[in-house]
């Protein structure tokens, strides 16, 4: 192999993979905002999904973007787990655009007829039109360009090993020749972290006679099984939903390369006279036989996980599961309780105690001596949210059911204590960041602000089942404790302020985070009000004395 051979396969790589980069870029500006909205209406059916996930990565010419958004979508909860999975399904046969681009073609296309004339194009509109979606145009068009100048690099660098490099031996080798060629796959697409280069070095050394239809469908099987790689390492270290999609994307694909790989003779016997019969003379037909043999290997994946995809699902649900999310689940809800109303509510009771406990410690983490780091408490909010989600349903499927007019007086208080435990748990996100950022000012001011902050986390508490006393004085009363604190440092801060400290910026500063300390309290109080409410109606007690309206006050 000369310098000339190598070089030509170096550059002819670096070109593919460039153009590959600019086409997905400038498509996926192009296209604005039509991979969210596609995606976005994905909300069931396995079909949707996969036409979805196929009709995104053919316009954009990247599984992997369709990939993350999918993720996406699971974490903001607008997608299941098993709609995203079905999607990356539907990419990985979108995949194949990309053998048809090649075959079509890269391999019989002049390369001066349209790849040079594109790139000119191309970056003529990208010059003219920088930012604007007209430049994201020419930045694909100039993509689609360097594409297929870089097949045709390939093209020309493997027409020149054909002569002077028998691989004969290994092509011939039986079931490991095969094996050699699928690790040749597999290390291609790792290096490149590329199954589309894989594939298309696959095509070009077919067509350009360097080794045989079977050895490039199995280099073919190794680019898929590379393609695994690319989900690992991006699911490293990501969030659950993100491993399990990732989990499903290799297993698609393992499964569907043993598959393959064990009836590869059948399969290209049925590919070849599929090309036959389209009367491609010369390269185009083995190309042409290749890229039939790249959509056959992705259908066949699709249709052998048809009957695993719900097993699946369900399986992955229970893997990767973190301590957050595992809180976040139902430990005392159950459709089945439903039957019985009196037995639900003492459920709903139970799982609401949990919404409280995970709001409050939230709480008291932000006012304690030192505030965790955002990012955990934001994983505890998710928790957080997951449960209420759950509850609301439950709740709302309560409302189906035949309830006395004891118990139906219970729900409006239930869904409003979900509520103010959401809110205590967006507050305490809020306090903690704003602790961290900007912590509070040393001096005279400084003492003020550390006896309300500890004043309110004092104030913080659940009502035990077993609470005695007069429970309907206590949350007003220790409202009324947490404002008229705020009412006494808010007139201090004030008086600080005439005097020349602090100044406006850093006094409205201070008055947003204890304003948010008092309705995080009075919040957590209103909560405690309604739980006593409910266990009121429950119990067919009379309601305690009057509270008011609303114990949260507004800044």
């Amino acid at each position: 192999m000369g310098y000339d051979q190598v070089a030509g396969l170096l550059g002819g790589i670096g070109l593919f993979l460039l153009g590959m980069a600019l086409m997905t870029d400038g498509l996926k500006q192009a296209a604005g905002n039509a991979l969210r909205d596609i995606l976005g209406s994905v909300t069931r059916g396995r079909l949707r999904a996969l036409a979805a996930g196929f009709s995104v990565t053919a316009l954009v010419q990247s599984s992997s973007a369709v990939t993350v958004a999918a993720i996406g979508f699971v974490n903001a909860g607008l997608l299941s787990l098993g709609g995203a999975i079905w999607v990356v399904f539907g990419a990985n046969l979108g995949t194949t655009m990309t053998s048809w681009l090649v075959s079509l073609l890269g391999v019989t296309l002049r390369i001066e007829a349209l790849a040079l004339p594109a790139i000119g194009l191309g970056a003529l509109l990208r010059l003219l039109f920088p930012g604007g979606r007209r430049g994201a145009v020419g930045e694909a068009i100039a993509g689609f360009g360097l594409f297929f100048l870089g097949i045709a690099l390939l093209k020309e660098a493997f027409s020149g090993l054909a002569g002077g490099l028998d691989l004969a031996g290994l092509a011939d080798g039986g079931v490991f020749g095969a094996l050699a060629f699928v690790g040749f796959g597999f290390l291609v697409t790792l290096l490149t972290q590329s199954s589309s280069a894989s594939i298309a070095i696959a095509i070009t050394a077919a067509a350009g006679g360097l080794f045989g239809l079977e050895s490039a469908a199995a280099m073919v099987i190794g680019a898929n099984l590379g393609t695994t790689s690319t989900a690992v390492f991006a699911a490293l270290g990501a969030t659950p939903n993100a491993k399990r999609v990732a989990a499903a994307h290799v297993s698609f694909n393992l499964l569907v390369g043993v598959v393959a790989l064990a009836v590869l003779p059948l399969l290209l016997a049925l590919v070849t006279a599929l090309g036959e019969d389209l009367h491609l003379p010369g390269q185009s037909t083995t190309a042409v036989t290749l890229a039939l043999f790249h959509s056959l290997v992705k259908l066949l994946g699709i249709l052998l996980m048809w009957p695993l995809g719900g097993p699946l699902v369900r399986w992955l649900q229970h893997r990767f599961v973190t301590a957050e999310e595992d809180e976040g689940r139902p430990r005392h809800l159950d459709p089945t309780t439903l039957q019985v109303p009196s037995l639900a509510l003492e459920s709903l009771v139970l799982e609401l105690r949990r919404l409280g406990a995970i709001a409050v410690a939230m709480a008291n983490a932000a006012l304690s001596e030192s505030p965790p780091p955002p990012r955990r408490l934001a994983e505890r909010r998710a928790a957080l949210e997951a449960l209420a989600a759950t509850i609301g349903d439950f709740l709302h499927r309560l409302e189906a059911v035949r309830l006395t007019p004891q118990q139906a007086e219970a729900l409006p208080h239930a869904l409003r204590l979900v509520q103010h435990y959401r809110e205590v748990g967006r507050l305490a996100g809020a306090i903690a960041e704003a602790r961290l950022s900007d912590p509070a000012p040393s001096g005279p001011l400084q003492p003020m602000l550390e006896d309300y902050r500890r004043s309110v986390a004092n104030s913080l508490r659940l009502p035990e089942p077993d609470e005695v006393g007069d429970w309907g004085e206590a949350p007003a009363e220790t409202a009324d404790r947490i404002e008229a604190g705020y009412q006494q440092l808010k007139a201090r801060l004030l008086r600080a302020a005439a005097q020349g400290a602090p100044d406006p910026t850093t006094l409205d500063r201070l008055m947003t985070v204890v304003g948010q300390q008092r309705r995080c309290g009075e919040y957590a109080a209103k909560a405690r009000l309604r739980f006593r409410r409910i266990r009121d109606a429950l119990e067919g007690r009379e309601a305690g004395p009057a509270a008011p309206e609303s114990l949260v006050h507004e800044d």
